[in-house]
């Protein structure tokens, strides 16, 4: 099957960029050593605290006008679910095969076996924090919700059912919080669609038809006449099916 302030897209991988400057001039005047100024000793960051709180924003961008190929009814995302965690604490990863919990997320919008699978990542000692909270459905735009992470925790997964669809998903996979010492202050992640692999349904309303073998997790691409998919974005219109924007809370 075919799934610190700045801006960045989702992808297999995930990346933040710095961004310096200098100036320069051909004609200064060189200075006297007596009116040399002294070099000044620069100042260092306040060390970071042990934790963070952070308040994420979930919006969707998700309409008719922007992903018009079979545009279903009743569109909405499911009850979102996620983790702080370190390097072994990973719920998804593209080219990878998914979990029965990601499995049932994706097809049914069901938190429970995901659930208990973060709970075995939190028992193995890869994750502190889970985050259970509600999605975005009817005619709502955004939900918001506020997440814990540690340094020993310091990657954010969160994922989120696209509904109707036969097994098709947005998520975050393994988002870095702290950097050079710092937390991040303010990330936006724009959302691409997930295909969990596990269903060969090719439009959001398909009826069920189970992927034997199972596939592995991909960016969606679909046809142009089915819903006009290319690597998790919309063809035609290019456009993002979500945004999540976090925030560093003081």
């Amino acid at each position: 099957m075919n799934g610190i302030c700045k801006l960045v897209t989702l992808s297999a991988v995930l990346s933040l960029t710095a961004c310096g400057g200098s100036s320069s001039s051909d004609n200064t005047t060189p200075t006297s050593p007596e009116n040399t100024a002294s070099p000044t000793t620069p100042s260092t960051p306040p060390a970071a605290s042990a934790t963070a709180t952070y308040e994420l924003t979930f919006t969707r961008t998700w309409d008719a006008q922007t992903f018009p190929t079979n545009y279903p009814s009743g569109t909405h995302f499911s009850p979102v679910i996620g983790l702080t965690h370190n390097e072994q604490g990973r719920i998804f990863q593209r080219g990878e095969s998914a979990s029965a919990g990601i499995i049932s997320m994706a097809e049914t919008g069901s938190k429970a076996a995901l659930k208990t699978e973060i709970s075995n990542i939190q028992n193995l000692g890869y994750s502190n924090y889970l985050i259970d909270e509600s999605g975005i459905s009817g005619n709502s735009q955004s939900v918001s919700m506020t997440f814990e992470a540690s340094q020993n925790f310091s990657l954010l997964s969160v994922v989120s059912m696209v509904a109707p669809s036969p097994d098709w998903f947005i998520g975050i996979d393994s988002l870095a919080l702290f950097n050079d010492g710092q937390w991040v202050m303010e990330q936006t992640i724009q959302l691409k669609v997930y295909d969990a692999g596990s269903d060969s349904g090719v439009t959001f309303n398909s009826a069920n038809q189970e992927t034997d073998p199972q596939g592995l997790i991909t960016l969606l691409d679909s046809a142009r006449s089915d819903t006009d998919f290319a690597q998790g974005v919309h063809f035609q219109s290019e456009a993002n099916i979500g945004v999540i924007t976090i925030k560093l809370m003081e």
